[in-house]
């Protein structure tokens, strides 16, 4: 990708943070330190109060950082 527009950088990053943010609570998961039960109450896919907050911050997150990697295609040309 040459020259990616801070929305582009930003979509691959919501991409990477969510699959780290899966991986993350599966492996939590397996080893029994989510109580899934309390868990599914609130987290339930799109438009629950969990599901919401934790997209909230990985879209802020992505936002945050793609000025700073784009800079770093800026740079190389």
């Amino acid at each position: 990708m040459k020259n990616p527009t801070n929305a582009e950088i930003e979509g691959l990053l919501i991409n990477i943070l969510s699959d780290g943010f899966n991986r993350s609570l599966s492996e939590l998961r397996s080893v029994g330190v989510i109580d899934q039960k309390k868990l599914n109450e609130k987290y339930k896919g799109v438009g629950s109060e969990y599901y919401d907050r934790v997209t909230a911050q990985i879209e802020l997150t992505a936002r945050w950082a793609a000025p700073a990697i784009r800079g770093l295609f800026l740079d190389e040309s």
